[in-house]
């Protein structure tokens, strides 16, 4: 079980708990009698606070004069701690949109120098992929550029070769015995 906090039971006592916190707090308290003890405690402790008298200075002072004095002291203390501080505190900027918008920058800049970085090769009527088997395995070649389908240690067994230019090779491992099938695809 849970008890309630010591200043709600302090709260439930005086009277001063709200509508829905007096309700679940007093069904606390008639189940729990730690805390029913704790709530007599405070009502015996403002009936005796309620018995004493106070000093003769204090029982005839007007309440609203002191808190209304109070009130303008605590101002002017702020107003006077207003008017010594001269050093303003700096304020610290928001460094974000200026990243942000440095690195979109150097994005953009870093993608312009390397949009022209490949020299272009102009096409010509010759020019054609060249697909094709070596011993190394499938190649790919368009030029001067080549894409290899690269086969270590395999002996070539099968080749096939279709008309739509699709090219199969199936190479055996000698030491292993497990077989590779490269397959491309050329459009």
């Amino acid at each position: 079980m849970t008890h309630p906090r010591e200043h709600d039971l302090a709260l439930l006592a005086g009277g001063e708990a709200g509508p829905v916190r007096r309700f679940l707090l007093g069904r606390h308290v008639r189940n729990c009698a730690d805390c029913h003890r704790r709530i007599s405690e405070y009502h015996e402790m403002r009936d005796h606070l309620a018995e004493i008298e106070l000093p003769p200075d204090l029982a005839g002072a007007n309440w609203n004069f002191l808190a209304a004095e109070m009130r303008a002291n605590i101002r002017l203390g702020l107003e006077a701690g207003a008017c010594v501080r001269t050093t303003q505190i700096p304020r610290r900027r928001n460094l974000r949109p200026a990243v942000a918008f440095a690195c979109v920058l150097l994005l953009a800049g870093a993608a312009e120098l390397l949009r022209d970085a490949r020299p272009h090769r102009p096409a010509t009527a010759n020019s054609a992929p060249v697909l094709q088997s070596t011993v190394s395995g499938v190649e790919l070649r368009d030029g001067p550029s080549s894409l290899t389908l690269l086969n270590h240690h395999g002996i070539t067994v099968n080749q096939t070769v279709s008309a739509r230019g699709d090219m199969e090779a199936r190479y055996i491992d000698s030491d292993s015995g497990s077989v590779t099938i490269n397959n491309v695809y050329l459009q």
